[in-house]
């Protein structure tokens, strides 16, 4: 890419990487990497014609995410994220989702990160005590 002097990659994340969320520590630091790479990367070669971004797809309906304490309701069929996403792939924001409610919601995060990482937890554990 340096040598052609343009090119495009693509880092998955996760709004948890932005937010955090209870009992999954190891995985939204993780993703805060992620998100912190994509940042520095993108300063870094920009002037080389190289850009990074962050595809932010939402919860979704998946066998990996299926022990999460989270109703299957809020979670996309992954066939509306795979579609939403490809759509995308070719925007030149820094961000990639799937949709335009994804984005307000992204964009939620990142301006009150705590209160909604707060919120998202919240959500989730009185989901699961109504599950018991």
């Amino acid at each position: 890419m340096v040598k052609e002097g343009k090119g495009k990659v693509i880092f998955t994340s996760s709004i948890v990487g932005v937010t955090g969320f209870m009992n999954i520590s190891p995985y939204a630091s993780s993703k805060g990497a992620i998100e912190s790479l994509a940042k520095c990367l993108n300063i870094e070669y920009k002037h080389k014609g190289i850009s990074f971004h962050i595809f932010h797809p939402p919860l979704t309906r998946t066998k990996y995410l299926e022990p999460l304490p989270v109703p299957k309701k809020v979670m996309e069929a992954p066939e509306k994220v795979g579609i939403g996403l490809a759509k995308n792939i070719n925007k030149k924001s820094f961000i990639i989702c799937h949709s335009l409610w994804q984005i307000v919601e992204i964009m939620a995060c990142y301006l009150f990160p705590i209160k909604m990482g707060k919120l998202m937890s919240m959500a989730a554990k009185i989901s699961q005590e109504t599950k018991a």
